[in-house]
């Protein structure tokens, strides 16, 4: 059996300027990676050059998602909610926005995947949404009880194929000590670490987990142009060059010490202190795992 990794995530960018460099890793380790994108970032802030450009924002990060995913060799998905914008946005009460949507409904539609696609490895935001993003914290609500549910045979028993159970689920996260050491660096040139991002709605000094909270990290240092390819694709979102890693230290520094994305695992559940440097570490392939003994790890 192949192995097989579901990511969803919240925007088209999300799945480069997150995870890039993991999905750039595990495909061209022949792992199968399957990318949802949530939502179709029409509410999403854009860089001066397409300050014009608003009716056309999601035809234009549609196509900036295609070429990313395509750059990364990875298999995309949509699931073509609207975008509800960040923190405190007017777009949150869109009665279309993804932080809108039924959560019984959402969820369905990620079983529906997960049973279709059949991966090992399921991965989406943390509960917090890394910055307590609502798009963010939204897929963590779906994927999480979707993960649970795709292979228990009487929950969507209408949804098809046969109930599935993945074997493992991620949370991205990142650890508070780089936090803390970015947050330092912005005070020293001035900058307000509790209101950074475009739209200065990020709070940094809330941002992370304590680094024995956070179990997995992937090293993706022989993918780093690749990912940097996929997150310039993204153009109308500034091509991933406007991080705290970005403005803050040079590349080659990024590029040999800081080339790691970071998971906190959630399934199976996982001590403090626990470490792996791999998605698949310990994930039988075989297709007779029962659906019992992969939620009693």
């Amino acid at each position: 059996m192949p192995k097989r990794l579901l990511i969803l995530v919240a925007h088209p960018d999300d799945e480069s300027f997150g995870s890039g460099g993991t999905i750039a890793r595990y495909v061209a380790e022949g792992v199968e990676v399957h990318v949802v994108i949530a939502t179709d970032g029409a509410a999403g802030s854009v860089v001066e050059e397409y300050a014009n450009e608003r009716e056309r924002l999601v035809e234009i990060r549609d196509k900036e998602l295609e070429t990313a995913v395509s750059i990364l060799g990875a298999t995309l998905h949509k699931l073509n909610y609207r975008d509800s914008g960040y923190i405190g946005d007017p777009a949150n009460n869109h009665p279309d926005a993804f932080i809108q949507c039924d959560i019984e409904e959402g969820t369905r539609r990620v079983v529906a995947l997960i049973r279709q696609i059949r991966p090992q490895v399921v991965m989406t935001h943390d509960p917090t949404g890394g910055y307590f993003h609502p798009d963010h914290i939204q897929c963590n609500k779906i994927t999480t009880p979707a993960f649970y549910a795709a292979g228990d045979a009487k929950q969507y028993p209408d949804i098809g194929p046969a109930p599935y159970q993945p074997q493992k689920l991620y949370f991205g996260a990142f650890p508070n000590r780089w936090i803390k050491f970015f947050t330092f660096l912005m005070r020293l040139r001035g900058q307000d670490p509790k209101k950074m991002g475009r739209n200065k709605d990020i709070d940094m000094t809330r941002l992370g987990y304590p680094r024995k909270k956070v179990h997995t990290l992937v090293n993706y240092s022989r993918y780093w142009d690749v990912k940097k390819e996929a997150s310039a694709a993204h153009a109308s979102q500034g091509g991933g060059g406007g991080g705290a890693r970005g403005g803050l230290l040079p590349e080659w520094i990024q590029r040999r010490w800081l080339a790691n994305e970071m998971y906190i695992r959630a399934h199976p559940p996982t001590p403090d202190g626990y470490s792996e440097k791999d998605l698949f570490a310990g994930v039988d392939l075989s297709e007779t795992v029962t659906n019992q003994a992969r939620l009693g790890d």
